[in-house]
């Protein structure tokens, strides 16, 4: 994919995120209280140390393009959170992508909605907000919104079918799959080259800078692993590459059994 990533990187996202925002049938998800953090409030990566003259500053382009590409498929465990500029507005994730799982909170108008992805099992939880939300549209009555909040509050579905939906916000909570859909085809030698940055600190690491067209690139001098990337209000923060762990089962006094709800 030609430069700027981030905004296939965006579209990635939005798929996935405006899918979550329809949600599944309110009988048919749970309710959490997920901590959302944007890149504009979240804590800064750890600092890295680099020498004055830091090698991948004072590389061509293309050169940085292609280390950049490398690096970023393959990432295992790291922490991805940002915001999506949407039509129904901002959309904001926090996402930790490992080896042995992911899981990804994501919010839109007050209501969040979470997938955790552990093998091939897959957990689906809504907020209590969330819930109300579908409901609403769904134009269910009072009462039938009570007893769906009480069935679903604080819990998580295991599914037992993921529909394209939500197999949207799996591959996006997965290393591997987020990063091929975002770089795709290797066309860095064809593609436009974009204007490199002078190396600056973005987010406590040093970076050199990329940009093209109103969106920036920012990569870790040392690295090369994505740091930042924005265009506009969509912007994503990379932080904690090997040291993201692994998200577990929720415990069982927490799971519903998607078969019961046909889910």
């Amino acid at each position: 994919m030609s430069f700027p990533w981030i905004r296939t990187a965006a579209a990635v996202a939005t798929i996935a995120l405006v899918t979550t925002s329809c949600g599944p049938d309110a009988d048919s998800a749970g309710d959490g209280k997920p901590a959302v953090t944007t890149s504009a409030t979240a804590p800064r990566s750890t600092p890295t140390s680099s020498p004055a003259n830091a090698g991948l500053e004072n590389l061509p382009v293309r050169t940085i393009m292609k280390k950049t590409r490398a690096a970023s498929l393959a990432a295992t465990n790291l922490r991805m959170r940002g915001t999506i500029d949407d039509t129904d507005g901002l959309m904001t994730f926090d996402i930790t992508l490992t080896k042995g799982g992911g899981e990804g909170t994501f919010t839109l108008a007050g209501a969040s909605y979470s997938v955790r992805a552990i093998g091939k099992a897959v957990y689906l939880q809504l907020s209590e907000s969330a819930i109300r939300a579908q409901a609403k549209a769904e134009k269910s009555s009072p009462a039938e919104t009570a007893r769906t909040v009480r069935l679903l509050k604080n819990k998580w579905i295991k599914l037992s079918k993921v529909d394209k939906g939500t197999q949207d916000m799996v591959d996006l909570v997965t290393p591997g799959r987020f990063f091929t859909a975002v770089f795709g085809e290797d066309d860095t030698d064809t593609a436009a080259p974009p204007r490199k940055v002078a190396a600056r600190t973005v987010d406590g690491v040093r970076c050199v800078g990329l940009t093209d067209s109103g969106a920036e690139m920012w990569i870790d001098t040392e690295t090369a692993r994505l740091v930042r990337m924005s265009d506009g209000k969509n912007r994503f923060s990379f932080s904690a590459y090997g040291k993201a762990r692994t998200p577990k089962a929720p415990a069982k006094s927490q799971v519903l059994d998607g078969k019961t709800i046909g889910l």
